[in-house]
């Protein structure tokens, strides 16, 4: 394969991925139909990937196997230390929802493209990914009326679309790799050997450990994207009063960091408690003899701890307002007469909120990984050009997910069940938005499963992530809305070793 052939690959990925965020940039819009979204930067996406979307979203302690396939943990880049071969991940969504008030309800629907990434390995040092995925959504309509004695019934509409994009660039690395190996092969093991201190010998084991499994990395993302939102207040029929209506957009263009680390631990056996009789001695039964002695396991058990943490930050923005009266023709057109306000290009500040979580992560073998996060966003710290929104609350969420995989090496048409992935997982989030003194909770459950396909080889393996996601925000007391959806993720991941350099063409 001549180095040509490399560079003819490359140029068809980038396509492919502009191709697929100029689908994203111009159906923004359709992503969700939430009228939560019409707040602050819209519906925040739960920034993960199908594979972790069927997990709960857990992402934080989430590091690679040792066996393929390989996934990108876009969320925690300290995970794109393990990545072994070059990745793509690319995936769309599908959500249906049912919007509930306390009188009636209405069904959504929004389809579109979700994600797109590419990740490479670094050597042995670590891995990198860069793609583009949607950072948050607008989409909703709301109709409420409101009687005024002397006007009568005045309509009021509130409409929004768009969305901020996020275009990222990641790369974790493992800093200390070699130290458990220094270990094993320096003076001080063979000394603690020879002198029996297997206490100090452990503990300096089990750190230098941590230390060799550290991995640590950083993002670096570029935000940008339209948010364009209508009012309009509309009066009865009346000679006397105009309708009004506020357009509004604002651009967003800025850069954003995260970062996260990584480590973990192996326990390759445990200390079991048995018991024995001296020979041609008799003993009682109350006067067995108990000792305690340690059993190799058959697969190693892998505990492992992560962090991540987006940092606060102000980004730049833009806003252009229009106020204007209106009245509406015998035909239904819209005839301006009056404008209130215009007010083009006014740059400000947008202030996203510190994100920080802790997650832990256990694997037994290559089967089987439970995932646990906790995280915590300072919304309150939240502003809107500057001004503070009484909206918004600090918020936490939780979750937890398992995948399981019966035998990743079992190949061949008849072991092809033993092979899929089979992934639970459940999430709640008190939300971040306060309305009318009620907190806008948000929870779901899923449940998703890992298709292998292709050829199967160690090098060359393709998965189709399938995730479903049921769950429930918002509250219908007080006047407010509730969303029930169902979330379908659909995923596409494609391990394979590139940029092999062949002595043979």
């Amino acid at each position: 394969m001549k180095i040509h052939k490399h560079i003819s690959f490359l140029k068809t990925l980038i396509f492919t991925l502009a191709f697929l965020s100029s689908i994203t940039f111009s159906h923004a819009q359709i992503l969700t139909s939430s009228p939560y979204s019409r707040y602050g930067l819209g519906e925040i996406n739960l920034q993960t990937f199908a594979a972790s979307s069927a997990m709960g979203g857990s992402f934080i302690a989430y590091h690679q196997d040792t066996i393929a396939p390989f996934f990108i943990n876009v969320a925690n880049p300290a995970g794109l230390a393990g990545i072994r071969l070059s990745t793509l991940e690319l995936g769309g969504q599908a959500q249906f929802t049912k919007i509930s008030s306390s009188a009636s309800s209405i069904n959504k629907r929004n389809i579109n493209f979700s994600y797109g990434s590419v990740g490479f390995p670094l050597k042995r040092i670590g891995g990198a990914a860069f793609g583009i995925m949607p950072y948050s959504t607008v989409g909703y309509k709301i109709t409420s009326t409101q009687e005024d004695p002397t006007v009568g019934t005045m309509t009021y509409v509130f409409q929004g679309d768009g969305g901020v994009n996020k275009v990222f660039l990641g790369t974790g690395l493992k800093p200390f790799r070699h130290q458990i190996y220094k270990f094993y092969n320096s003076a001080l093991a063979d000394t603690l050997i020879k002198y029996k201190e297997s206490a100090k010998y452990k503990r300096i084991k089990f750190g230098k450990q941590l230390l060799s499994e550290f991995s640590v990395g950083v993002t670096g993302n570029y935000l940008f994207g339209t948010i364009n939102q209508v009012t309009d207040v509309i009066y009865p029929g009346s000679i006397t009063y105009f309708n009004t209506k506020r357009q509004r957009s604002v651009q967003v263009s800025d850069f954003t960091f995260n970062g996260g680390v990584q480590t973990n631990f192996t326990i390759d056996s445990i200390k079991v408690r048995g018991r024995y009789r001296e020979k041609y001695k008799t003993y009682s039964a109350d006067s067995v003899v108990h000792y305690r002695k340690r059993r190799e396991l058959k697969e190693k058990i892998k505990i492992g701890v992560g962090f991540f943490i987006n940092t606060p930050t102000g980004i730049r923005a833009k806003q252009n307002n229009i106020i204007y009266n209106y009245a509406i023709d015998g035909f239904g057109i819209e005839r301006p007469k009056d404008t209130l306000l215009n007010s083009q290009g006014i740059a400000g500040t947008i202030k996203l909120p510190l994100e920080m979580g802790i997650g832990l992560s256990a694997k037994k073998g290559e089967r089987l990984t439970v995932l646990l996060d906790a995280a915590t966003t300072n919304w309150s710290g939240f502003k809107y050009f500057s001004t503070p929104s009484t909206d918004f609350k600090n918020s936490y969420r939780v979750s937890a997910g398992l995948n399981f995989v019966p035998n990743k090496l079992a190949f061949g048409s008849a072991n092809y069940i033993k092979r899929v992935q089979y992934r639970l997982g459940i999430s709640y989030s008190d939300g971040y938005l306060d309305l009318k003194n009620t907190a806008i909770s948000n929870y779901f459950v899923s449940a998703g499963l890992g298709l292998p396909v292709g050829i199967g080889r160690f090098d060359d393996i393709a998965v189709v992530n399938i995730s479903a996601q049921y769950g429930k925000m918002g509250t219908i007391t007080n006047n407010l809305l509730q969303e029930d959806y169902v979330r379908l993720v659909l995923g596409f991941t494609f391990n394979k070793r590139w940029f092999i350099k062949y002595k043979y063409d």
